[in-house]
């Protein structure tokens, strides 16, 4: 959730529901939670990936992943983040959202190509199809209404640092 800006925003637009931010950051958590005082917020300070196995199966609406550390998403490591996000999977109620939110680099820290895009997206979807989530959207860059320092960062490069978010139903 990094320093909870995007968190404390959705929760003030949906009072009805339980928001939960987790960050592995104790700074971060700390900052978030000087800050935010609204009562439909748990902030933790803990792994996400040690967190979500902690869930009932079925029982979360909606994970919203935005810049996730790149080991849970790398190309290379494939194999081991997909374990993860299958558990995600069996957490979401029946018909459950994942909306991620990920980001593309060149090594070198190059422009990176529409062409290497266009492959890394085509890539990234098949990974969670193949998870049993079910596409419901995708498009290049953050959501408009997410604010956060990171993206505000990443969106100013676009050309080295190519975002896209995808719309995952369970």
């Amino acid at each position: 959730m990094g320093d909870g800006t995007l968190l404390e925003t959705l929760a003030k637009q949906d009072c009805n529901s339980i928001y939960i931010g987790i960050e592995l950051s104790n700074e971060q958590c700390v900052q978030a939670q000087s800050r935010i005082t609204l009562s439909n917020v748990i902030i933790m300070n803990r792994s996400f990936e040690d967190l979500v196995p902690t869930f009932q199966d079925e029982s979360i609406d909606q994970f919203i992943a935005v810049l996730p550390d790149p080991i849970f998403i790398d190309e290379k490591r494939e194999e081991q983040w997909k374990l993860f996000y299958k558990s995600v999977h069996y957490k979401l109620k029946k018909e459950g959202r994942l909306q991620l939110v990920t980001e593309l680099t060149d090594e070198l820290f190059q422009p990176v190509s529409d062409d290497r895009y266009s492959a890394w997206a085509d890539w990234l979807r098949s990974c969670f199809l193949s998870l049993g989530f079910t596409l419901a959207g995708q498009q290049e860059g953050a959501p408009r209404q997410y604010v956060s320092r990171c993206i505000k960062q990443f969106s100013g490069d676009p050309e080295r640092i190519r975002m896209i978010t995808l719309d995952l139903l369970k």
